[in-house]
């Protein structure tokens, strides 16, 4: 007993067992997580060294170079690369896809463990990388103009930054901008002098007054009582009344002998707002920010969704505070999402309007539209256990097979008619009809799965971005199978006894007939036609383009702002709220916000992308979703106004891409690497490379990492009179370092808050830094200048190295219009005319490099798919010959994407690579229910000439409609509306344009082919 005979002798055990997967898919859905894009655990590791003090060069020569070979020789890692700044060290180890990352951090903490011990090592981080902890979301937080900063940096810290983090999903909400106050005691160092007193003695003196320290434990009877002695100040007047030391009275008395010091007397004690390291802006209006981040695996719709309820309870309860939601990574999320779900939608209703059209009948249209609805329902259920989300890549695949979900049962209803129309009962039709095509929707179904095999085993991005689409697209297509043998003939055997069973064909399959005939009475004929589009093809195919992801408008831009090394952040703030106004006049009402972050973002520190420090400002500007300018047009005209600023250097990056955190940490597309180890060889040869290139059409915004210097005053020390006194290089920074920045003598609480209470002297000039006071150890007081030359030299500001070899970088962005791999020629062409010292080599890098590899990978995959196919047909046609015939199929689907992709002027990215290989499965559908319907016509004693006719006419028909099922269903997609509609169209055109010309040229060429191949095999017999 197979399959269908089972389905229509036990209907209700099948209504059942369907009722049960619908059921089961529904409570699925709702624990299907919902996300962007499929986990991706990017495999890389960052080490994130401070040595504070220490210049680039410094720190490369200590410390990188080591930690780049130390790291290199770890098994697995594949990549190596790092940026070295002032004081710090950020080195990126990119392992193997297929690397278990648990003992890859494992590995790197052990060997640079070692480093920590370093005494000129203040902290040393070994973190995984993963683009999914990028903020889910930033909130700017403003107050009434009456409302001092301090006090809504408390309100922050105390209450809202608590209470948001406490919330299911939330991993932290990191504070961004804000200022506080703190209690600064500001040293006079002629008043010390005169005492006798050192900042030292100051320091340990406030800490002392400022501890509670313990007596003991007195025992009375059977009681016990700590005691202790409380020392804690309250207020700003108890620190200015903390005796320091002592001096000789001017009375005769006794008591007048000695009189106390007071921190009053040797300085000044205020409350004053801490030094700012980062000034952020929303519309100009200084504010708070808040970036929202989610613990790993947490549904970022829900934890965003839940974050706005909190804030909206917040906002009721805190009069006065105004929240502003300025990024929103959900907003694109259910964005993306809804458009993918709509398209699928309306996919899936092209597709039944197809079959309504083609059959006239709604009982048999509800009958097939059935497969969709129960086919998804069930691949719902089959993602939940295999872990998978809801997200673009995995809709995606739904949307791609919506139209191909009633394929099967398109074929069998089919088959069943005819039965039927041959005058047997409804059940045994049933039956047997779907018993009939079963080989053949397995072969077609196991075709199509096939070719998804390579991906799941893919290496690289590619492979981790679409194994959750191959999954998906598998589960969808076998469930519908399951549907077509099971559900299908149990719904026909009851309800066709009441249908008219003379249903007629709406294909006049007789013209087909007797052109089909014509053409298998001209076969050289035919195949030189052929033979002739497929060498066209070849020489179109040479013309396209090619680039890694497709690129669109997301209305989101940043400008990098870089001043002058050594500009204060008040003055890198003054020039961002310039900047504001520029953007606001060019842009107009198509400016939604522009949110300023100016000074130290600790965000960017330690994930490689670009330094963030006082002398630079980053402005997130957002355009409304309704405006009259694309991102690429405003930032054209904001250039020319921004670079002619004097003494500032402007960066541009656009957000164009769904998958910017899984680039590499590359944020440019276009990115030109020169590698060598003379910094100023590097730099000339950059420089000459980035005005070349900015002459390029294709290319604007081309920046290098080369731009300006880090001032540095450079202490040569005496060694023998600073060992006279029992100094140390060491000694000697860490004197200048707490004279120059201040030292945190201890906290003063109240009310909930904590104030630092910083001791420090009174800013200096470059002038006064000879004079500054240095303490031997034998007491002896002596000036810098004493025991060092300074000498004030320019530094590089930051040294980057690939491979253990210094980088120069050239970014640039692609002008609207213009194509990746266009883009890349023109450089290409430009690298050849530079000429390169021995020693020296110019590198394509950033996303060109992903781009060829993930080429490389799809290839392969391309390649083993059509072998895995022409596998699965051999065994079950049990022919090695027939599988051959099916196979001519795949040329000509690609006929149709090669000169789709032309006509319509894209580029093939790796979207519509995914969706080449997913045609080299479905093309050979509408060959394998033909060559099948031959083969079975022959067995039943037909000729050669007449199986193959008798077959092409049976099978016209369900060819057809199949087909327009499956192209209609994707033409939503393809069209592309919303976000992400870019990302997602590639793959729709792709399968629509290689199965329209696969179709078309199957009806003719397979019949011609089959004969043809029968023919020869019979004469070499």
């Amino acid at each position: 007993m197979n399959l269908p005979e089972f389905s229509t002798r036990y209907p209700v055990t099948i209504a059942m067992a369907t009722l049960a997967v619908v059921l089961l898919g529904w409570i699925s859905l709702d624990g299907l997580g919902t996300d962007l894009l499929p986990d991706l655990q990017t495999p890389v590791v960052t080490i994130d060294l401070t040595a504070p003090g220490k210049s680039p060069v410094e720190i490369e020569e200590s410390y990188t170079r080591r930690l780049e070979r130390d790291v290199s020789t770890i098994n697995g890692v594949k990549r190596v690369y790092s940026i070295t700044r002032s004081g710090q060290a950020v080195v990126i180890a990119e392992f193997a896809w297929d690397a278990d990352m648990d003992y890859g951090l494992l590995d790197v903490q052990k060997r640079v463990g070692r480093y920590a011990v370093n005494e000129d090592v203040s902290q040393l981080d070994v973190t995984r990388e993963d683009p999914l902890s990028l903020a889910v979301m930033r909130i700017a937080i403003t107050a009434d103009e009456n409302t001092e900063l301090d006090a809504l940096m408390g309100t922050v810290e105390l209450l809202i930054k608590p209470k948001l983090e406490a919330l299911d999903g939330v991993a932290s909400a990191e504070v961004e901008g804000g200022a506080e106050k703190e209690v600064r005691v500001t040293l006079d160092p002629y008043l010390l002098e005169a005492f006798g007193l050192s900042s030292d003695a100051v320091i340990n003196r406030i800490a002392q007054a400022n501890a509670d320290v313990s007596g003991g434990t007195l025992r009375e009877n059977q009681q016990s009582y700590l005691v202790k002695a409380l020392g804690r100040l309250d207020d700003i007047n108890d620190v200015r009344e903390v005796i320091v030391g002592e001096r000789r009275g001017g009375g005769g008395t006794v008591s007048g002998d000695r009189v106390p010091v007071r921190v009053r007397n040797v300085g000044t004690v205020d409350l004053e707002y801490q030094e700012r390291e980062t000034i952020v802006r929303l519309n100009g209006r200084e504010c708070v920010g808040l970036a929202i981040y989610k613990e790993a695996g947490s549904n970022t719709v829900a934890v965003v969704n839940t974050v706005l309820d909190a804030i909206d309870d917040i906002e009721a309860d805190l009069s006065g505070m105004h929240f502003t939601t300025v990024e929103n990574q959900a907003r694109f999320v259910e964005d993306a999402i809804g458009e993918v779900e709509t398209s699928a939608i309306h996919g899936a209703f092209l597709a039944i309007l197809v079959l309504l059209i083609a059959l006239r009948s709604w009982t048999v249209t509800l009958v097939i539209g059935l497969a969709i609805p129960i086919s998804v329902l069930a691949t719902f259920t089959l993602m939940y256990f295999e872990g998978l989300t809801l997200n673009i890549m995995t809709l995606g695949g739904l949307a791609l097979g919506a139209g191909m979900l009633v394929d099967n049962a398109i074929v069998v209803i089919e088959n069943i008619y005819r039965h039927l129309e041959s005058g047997e009962d409804a059940r045994t039709a049933s039956s047997r009809g779907a018993s009939e095509v079963g080989v053949a929707i397995l072969a077609s179904t196991l075709t199509t799965v096939a070719v998804f095999l390579p991906i799941v085993y893919l290496q690289g991005l590619a492979g981790k971005l679409f194994v959750d689409q191959a999954w998906t697209v598998a589960f969808s297509l076998l469930s519908s199978l399951v549907v077509a043998m099971t559900t299908i003939p149990m719904l026909t055997s009851r309800i066709f006894r009441r249908l008219n069973t003379t249903h007629k064909t709406t294909v006049r399959s007789d013209k087909y007939y007797r052109f089909l005939n014509g053409i298998l009475n001209r076969k050289l004929i035919m195949l030189g036609v052929v033979l002739l589009i497929l060498g066209g093809t070849g020489y179109i195919a040479r013309e396209l383009q090619t680039e890694f992801i497709p690129r669109e408008d997301q209305g989101l831009f940043q400008i990098d702002l870089t001043l002058s090394e050594g500009s204060r952040v008040e003055l890198s703030d003054q020039v961002a709220l310039h900047v504001k106004e520029i953007v606001e006049s060019v842009g107009g009402s198509d400016v939604a916000h522009v949110y300023a972050l100016t000074g130290l973002n600790p965000a960017r520190i330690s994930t490689g992308g670009e330094p963030t420090g006082p002398n630079r400002a980053t402005l997130s500007v957002a355009l409304h979703t309704q405006r009259s300018c694309s991102v690429s047009e405003l930032v054209r005209d904001l250039d020319p106004i921004l670079s002619a600023m004097p003494d500032i250097e402007v960066k541009y990056k656009l957000h164009e891409t769904a998958l910017e955190g899984v680039m590499g940490g590359q944020e440019a597309p276009i990115q030109v690497e020169v590698s060598g180890e003379n910094l100023d060889i590097l730099a000339r040869i950059t420089k000459e490379l980035q005005t070349r290139i900015e002459d390029l059409p294709s290319v604007y915004n081309v920046r290098t990492s080369f731009q300006g210097g880090q001032p540095e005053v450079d202490l040569a020390i005496r060694d023998e009179v600073a060992a006279a006194f029992g100094l140390t290089t060491q000694t000697i920074s860490r004197t200048l370092e707490r004279q120059l920045s201040g030292e945190v003598a201890g906290e003063l609480s109240k009310d909930q808050r904590t104030r630092d209470i910083r001791v420090k002297y009174r800013d200096i000039d470059l002038r006064e830094l000879h004079t500054m006071q240095i303490e031997g150890t034998d007491g002896a007081i002596l000036t810098l200048g004493d025991i060092a030359e300074l000498n004030i030299i320019e530094g590089p500001r930051e040294i980057l190295r690939e491979d253990q070899r210094r980088v120069g970088r050239i970014t640039g962005y692609l002008t609207e219009g213009r194509i990746l791999s266009e883009a890349v020629a023109d450089v290409r062409a430009t690298m050849q005319e530079v000429v390169v010292p021995s020693g020296y080599r110019i590198e394509i890098g950033g996303e060109e490099r992903e781009r060829a590899a993930s080429f490389e990978s799809l290839k392969f995959a391309l390649l083993l798919s059509i072998v895995l196919v022409y596998m699965v047909m051999a065994s079950l046609f049990e022919s090695t010959l027939h599988p051959f015939t099916v196979m001519f199929s795949v040329p000509l689907a690609g006929v149709g994407v090669i000169f789709g992709f032309y006509f319509l002027g894209e580029p093939l990215s790796v979207m519509a690579y995914i969706g080449i290989i997913m045609l080299g499965g479905i093309a050979v559908n509408d060959a394998i229910i033909l060559v099948d319907r031959i083969n079975q016509l022959r067995q039943a004693g037909l000729t050669l000439r007449e199986a193959i006719l008798q077959g092409g006419q049976d099978r016209l028909r369900p060819i057809m409609m199949t087909s327009a099922t499956t192209i209609l269903a994707l033409l939503p997609m393809a069209i592309g509306f919303g976000e992400g509609a870019k990302l997602r169209a590639p793959m729709a055109i792709a399968v629509i344009a290689g199965l329209v010309t696969s179709t078309l040229m199957t009806l003719l060429v397979i019949p011609t082919m089959y004969e043809l191949i029968d023919r020869l095999r019979g004469k070499s017999a």
